[in-house]
C-alpha cells in the first residue's frame, strides 16, 4: 500500500508518494522503490506520469497490458496519438476494469470465494492535445475522475487529505510550495499509517518550450526533517485537543 498525492498548480502538476511497496510472495513482502512512473510509448502524444497504489503485481500487469497492447490499439482506432484524456478513457478504463473483472469477479465466481487480495488505484497526469496539463484519479474498478485541485490515493489517503486541507491554502499555489506541502503531508501520513514509509518521491510536470517536461523536485527545495516537524506539530495539536476534554 502507499500514499500518493497529485496537486494541480499555477505552473504545473506535482505528483508525490512514499517508497514502500508490497509484493505478493504467499505473504506480503515489503521493499522500497520509486512509485512515480513515467509511461512512454509511440502511441502517446506525450509521456504519462503515474502514481501507483496497491499491490505491485497489479500495477505491473496494468503497465504491461497498456504498453504492449492497449495504447497501440487505441491509437490506431482513433487515428492519432493519445493525449491524457484519451489515455484515461481508452486505456485506463478498459484495462483496469478488465483486471478487476478477471481477478475479483471471475475468480470469485469460479472458486465460490475470494482467492486473492486485489488492490490497484492510480493518479495519472499529462498533457491534452490542446496543451493543457491535467491529472486524474483511476479508481480500482476502472472509473477515471478528473482532479480539480488535488487528489490522494492509497491506504494513507484519508490522512493525506486532512493534512493537505491545511497545507494547501492558496488557490494560486506554485509547484515549489505544492512540492513542499506534499513532502510534509506524506511524512505526516507516515506517522499514522504503517503501510507508508521510505523516501518521498516527487515529480513536477510543467511546460518548457511548449512541451511537457517531467523533472524530479529539487532536493534543495525539500523541507529538512519533515517527519520530525510533522511529529512535533501533531504533538502540539494533541495537547490542544486534550484540553477540550479536560475538566476544570
Amino acid at each position: 500500500m502507499t500514499v500518493g498525492i497529485g496537486v494541480n498548480c499555477s505552473d504545473g502538476i506535482v505528483l508525490a508518494c512514499d517508497s514502500l511497496t508490497t509484493f505478493g510472495r504467499g505473504v506480503p513482502v515489503l521493499r522500497y522503490t520509486n512509485k512515480v512512473h513515467l509511461l512512454q510509448h509511440d502511441g502517446l502524444k506525450h509521456p504519462v506520469a503515474v502514481v501507483a497504489a496497491g499491490i505491485t503485481t497489479y500495477f505491473n500487469k496494468f503497465q504491461d497490458r497498456a504498453c504492449r497492447k492497449a495504447i497501440g490499439i487505441a491509437s490506431k482506432a482513433i487515428g492519432r496519438e493519445l493525449d491524457i484524456v484519451d489515455f484515461c478513457e481508452e486505456v485506463c478504463e478498459p484495462v483496469i476494469s478488465s483486471l478487476y473483472k478477471e481477478y475479483v469477479i471471475d475468480r470469485y465466481r469460479f472458486f465460490g470465494a475470494p482467492v486473492v487480495d486485489y488492490g490497484l488505484s492510480l493518479i495519472v497526469a499529462g498533457a491534452t492535445e490542446a496543451g493543457e496539463l491535467r491529472s486524474y484519479h483511476v479508481h480500482a474498478e476502472g472509473l477515471t475522475e478528473r482532479i480539480e485541485e488535488y487528489g490522494t490515493t492509497g491506504s494513507g489517503a484519508a490522512y493525506a487529505e486532512l493534512f493537505l486541507r491545511y497545507l494547501l491554502t492558496s488557490e494560486e499555489r506554485c509547484a515549489e510550495s505544492a512540492g513542499r506541502a506534499a513532502a510534509y503531508a506524506i511524512k505526516g501520513v507516515e506517522l499514522m499509517d504503517p503501510n507508508v514509509a521510505g523516501d518521498t518521491n516527487i515529480m513536477v510536470i510543467s511546460f518548457k518550450d511548449s512541451q511537457p517536461a517531467y523533472e524530479d523536485f529539487p532536493k534543495e527545495s525539500r523541507p529538512e526533517k519533515a517527519r520530525e516537524t510533522m511529529e512535533q506539530l501533531l504533538r502540539r495539536i494533541g495537547s490542544e485537543i486534550e484540553q477540550l476534554v479536560v475538566r476544570d
